[in-house]
Formats: structure tokens, sequence, C-alpha cells
């Protein structure tokens, strides 16, 4: 009985301790994100969520009919698609909404199939990496460190994945590491366009024929009666609920049913 009770009592503690490292680790990413003094630091985060971002939309295109003539990323944290066809009411929200959608994906998995966790973290960093060795741009060299230190993230989840062992239900397991960590991965894919929503609300839809803000093209090309604040909203809500429905079924709910101590005698 007793350890029933010790059991119970550490489960909820994980837990709790998982969600609020979660999200203050998330608050702390989203204030370095409005930082300027902080750019430097952030530009391997937004590498991380480009990438991310960028391999939907390549997927959008061709899921649509379309064709990707050519994928280049910058070591400055952007992409540049190549492309002919397609459709642009799948493409152009691809990448956010696409985004919420794998990132709540992630969130679920790791607190709720934590068998898959350590396969989930490699499989991650090894995206990561193989999207940073593939497609970088050789000319972009401008940001070197973030591009190491992007490369470092994806490395580090192919070692936490890799020795993630011990037991889920122990406090200072190195598997409740890896899940804390695919948690924080997670947040900032399903939130990436809250992450970008002060440069969404700013930048043009296209520089020099290239897209530069999708949001706002999405406005011009299709939905022309709607504003960029508007769609931005909108998607950014949408991202919000789609991670806090993730949430309550992977680590709220989960909490409820977790047996109170009452039969214990």
């Amino acid at each position: 009985m007793l350890r029933t009770f010790v059991e119970r009592k550490v489960r909820r503690q994980i837990v709790r301790r998982s969600m609020i490292i979660s999200v203050f680790a998330f608050a702390a990413i989203l204030a370095l994100w409005y930082s300027d003094s902080m750019a430097s630091l952030v530009h391997p985060l937004r590498m991380f969520v480009n990438n991310i971002h960028g391999g939907l939309s390549a997927l959008a295109i061709q899921l649509s009919g379309g064709a990707v003539h050519s994928f280049t990323l910058s070591s400055l944290g952007t992409y540049r698609i190549e492309f002919t066809g397609g459709s642009d009411a799948l493409i152009l929200p691809a990448g956010y909404l696409g985004s919420a959608l794998l990132g709540a994906s992630l969130f679920y998995l790791a607190n709720r199939a934590p068998h898959l966790l350590r396969g989930l973290a490699m499989i991650t960093g090894i995206f990561t990496v193989a999207f940073m060795v593939l497609f970088i741009r050789p000319a972009g060299a401008g940001s070197l460190l973030s591009m190491i230190i992007c490369i470092g993230l994806g490395v580090l989840l192919i070692v936490m994945g890799w020795t993630g062992k011990g037991d889920i239900n122990q406090l200072r397991s190195r598997k409740t590491l890896t899940q804390i960590l695919m948690n924080i991965v997670a947040m900032m894919t399903a939130l990436h366009v809250i992450l970008d929503l002060s440069y969404i609300l700013q930048a043009p839809a296209m520089i020099d024929g290239v897209i530069t803000n999708p949001v706002a093209a999405f406005s011009e090309r299709v939905m022309p009666t709607a504003s960029v604040p508007v769609i931005a909203y909108i998607w950014s809500a949408m991202a919000t609920v789609i991670l806090g429905v993730s949430i309550y079924f992977s680590m709220l709910r989960p909490l409820k049913q977790i047996p109170s101590n009452d039969d214990i005698v």
C-alpha cells in the first residue's frame, strides 16, 4: 500500500513538473524571440522551426500537384523554395498550421506513448541535422555559430533518444529529461505562428517576386476580403487551440485520472 501511495504521488509530481518546466521554457523562448539583444541566441531556434516550416510547405506543394525545383536554407534561419504549380490555399497555410498539427502530435506522443519517446527524439534530431547538411545554402554562412548550434540541438536530441533509458515514473530519470526536452521542441513547433506574429503583421507578402510572408500572401491570393491581422490572429488561435487540446488529453486529463490516495489505509 505504501508503494502504491508513493508511485501515485511521484507520477503526479512528474506530470506537474514536466508541464511547468515546459511552459516556463517556452515563455523564456518567446521573450528571447522578441529581444533584439538576444537575436544571435535565437537564430538557431529560428533555423530549427523554419526547417520544419519549409519542409511542410514543400510537401504541400507536391501534394497539391506542384513541383519543387529547388530547396535551400540560409544560416540566418530562412529558406527559399523554387516551385511551379500547386494550390495556394494549401501551400500558404501549410507551414504554420502544419507545424501546429505536427507540434501538437509530437507533444501528445511524447507524453502518452512513452515507449515511442526515444524514437521520436532520435527522428527529430536526425531530421534537424539532415536538413542542415543537405539544404544549407553554401554561400549563406554568415551565421556559422548559429548553424553549429542548430546541428548541436539535433545531435543532442539524437543522443538523448539513444541514451534516454530509465523509468518514466522516476523524477530524475534520463527518459523524463528527454520527455521535457521533446515537450519544449513540440511547443516551439506548434506555436511557430505566434513566435513569428510580430514579423507576420509587418512584412510584405512578396519581395522581388519571392513570397516572404505566407500570411500576407494568403490574404492577397486566397482571401482578399480578410486582412493580414485577422488571418494571423485566426491562425494563432487555431495553433493555440490545437496545442491546448493536445496538452489536455496528454497531460491534464491523465493527471486527473491518477487515483487519489483515499483508498489507501
